[in-house]
């Protein structure tokens, strides 16, 4: 349980440096498919030996786990989530995707393996939702649809992520062997609709002379290394030891951390509203995980038999 604790707390601030990457990616010339590329291209190629070797173990998980951890951790989830943080600010990136992710957990586990739904964790939703009708609100409120179109976008982001969630928690593989699968398969996906004209790209279209080869590799860091290797392993690792939905409340610190880094360097300055909404959905998602009751009530997924679906 330690090492569990230990993991958590590791992938959290690499998912904080994560949202500040995707706003500085968004501030760039770089585009969402650029700020992938740096993302999954280092452990693809790191990761293939392993899941070339895991090859057997990969080809025993049934499909619809396999798509829901490539939809809910691979290049789809980055395309929202990159599109999501050109129009809403570090802080709304960080509480509506790892914020909500409890919220999402809970009910797919409520709604797909016929979990209860305790008082305690009712209670801890209940205030994550009060948290994302105030940032809806606030935008609707203001007319900033701009907002409201990025607070959407975070919503599904985190939907999927939820789903990779449990998806890897029931495929139960090795968690880098998971890793290597999604930024293979994503990478190959990213090259074809990159050469093919589907998605642009500042570095195809402008000359090499012209790359931000320095913000390359701060993302290159933050992003391939850091949330493609180590936060890959250290996430996956948590939720195999601590259980999804504990793991996905500790999630709940990110907004936090994200946000105060956010203040210095992009000089973004929450108002009132956002900190209420924030501490909502922040306190919210540390009630529902359970993690001040002394018994471990955290909910388990019964995986089927792995046969090919």
């Amino acid at each position: 349980m330690t090492l569990g604790y230990l993991s958590i707390t590791v992938t959290l601030l690499i998912w904080a440096s994560f949202f500040l990457s995707l706003k500085g990616g968004a501030n760039s010339n770089l585009t969402p498919a650029d700020i992938a590329l740096t993302r999954f291209l280092i452990p693809a190629l790191v990761l293939l030996p392993l899941v070339w070797k895991a090859r057997n173990a990969i080809t025993t998980v049934p499909n619809r786990y396999l798509v829901g951890m490539f939809v809910g951790s691979g290049l789809p989830y980055l395309l929202v989530a990159g599109t999501a943080m050109q129009f809403v600010p570090v802080s709304h990136g960080s509480a509506l995707i790892p914020g909500t992710l409890p919220l999402f957990v809970t009910g797919i586990a409520i709604l797909f393996f016929k979990q209860p739904l305790s008082r305690h964790r009712s209670a801890g939703l209940a205030l994550v939702l009060l948290g994302i009708i105030l940032f809806l609100g606030s935008s609707l409120s203001s007319f900033n649809f701009e907002y409201t179109k990025g607070h959407l976008l975070l919503l599904c982001g985190s939907l999927m992520w939820a789903t990779f969630t449990i998806s890897a928690r029931v495929a139960n593989l090795n968690a880098l062997v998971s890793a290597g699968l999604i930024a293979i398969s994503s990478t190959l996906l990213l090259l074809f609709l990159i050469l093919t004209g589907t998605l642009p790209s500042y570095l195809v279209d402008a000359p090499i002379t012209q790359w931000p080869f320095s913000e390359l590799a701060v993302h290159s860091a933050v992003q391939g290394v850091g949330a493609g290797l180590i936060a890959a392993f250290t996430y996956l690792y948590a939720v195999n030891t601590l259980g999804a939905e504990r793991s996905a409340a500790f999630g709940s610190a990110t907004p936090a951390v994200a946000t105060l880094l956010a203040i210095p360097l992009f000089n973004e300055t929450p108002d009132l509203m956002t900190w209420f909404a924030l501490g909502s959905i922040c306190i919210g998602s540390l009630v529902a995980s359970n993690i001040f009751m002394r018994s471990d009530q955290s909910m388990q997924y019964q995986p089927p038999s792995h046969s090919k679906t």
